[in-house]
């Protein structure tokens, strides 16, 4: 297996052991961790069900950005299809459902990892990655181009609570109810040390208190 903090060894930062990433008093997921991890350096892949918190981590990895630090691409087909369907609608085209522009969303992102790639530049990946070969993808790239590759995993949480944040959304967002439960089962059978033995450098793991999320 390999070993766990790799990464950090990579980026130059004295290696830590599995530790929870929030800390104890408020469950805010503590800044530190979050840099040991920041892309440009590395590939860094969220893994978690719809709604788990995934788009909000990844602000609150933007706005702990050092000063001076260098901006990191972020990687969503959730954006690229909301930027596509927006784009018809401002062109005076009929728009689709979301869905319908998930194949060039998904070819537009992966062209944009190979070009940033080909530069030795990491990016987050923004989406759920919960089959195997969509993490194993991210892992094998970020190899071939010398990186590190990261994963945070989302925390598990219960169908009805992930159920509820859907409801929240608007409604051409909402994930459908079996969808989303068929995602959750899947992140239920996910560890830290499964995804290490997928070639993950390092694994954090964000525990269901951590706050804001």
């Amino acid at each position: 297996m390999l070993e766990h903090g790799r990464t950090a060894a990579v980026l130059g930062i004295p290696n830590t052991p599995p530790i929870d990433v929030t800390t104890p008093s408020t469950g805010a997921i503590h800044p530190s961790l979050l840099r040991l991890t920041r892309p440009p350096e590395s590939v860094l892949v969220l893994v978690g069900a719809p709604t788990s918190g995934k788009t909000t981590l990844r602000g609150q990895l933007a706005a702990d950005r050092a000063d001076g630090a260098e901006p990191f691409v972020t990687l969503s087909p959730d954006d690229e299809r909301a930027r596509m369907r927006a784009r018809d609608i401002a062109a005076g085209r009929d728009p689709r459902d979301l869905q319908d522009y998930s194949l060039p969303a998904l070819r537009h992102c992966a062209t944009r990892a190979e070009e940033l790639l080909a530069l030795r530049r990491g990016y987050l990946a923004d989406a759920t990655h919960l089959r195997r070969k969509e993490r194993v993808a991210h892992v094998r790239a970020a190899r071939d181009a010398g990186l590190p590759a990261v994963a945070v995993l989302l925390p598990h949480l219960p169908l009805a609570v992930l159920a509820e944040r859907n409801a929240r959304r608007p409604a051409e967002r909402r994930v459908p109810e079996e969808v989303l439960a068929r995602h959750a089962n899947r992140r239920g059978l996910l560890s830290v040390d499964l995804l290490l033995t997928e070639g993950f450098d390092d694994v954090r793991e964000i525990p269901a208190s951590a706050q804001g999320l």
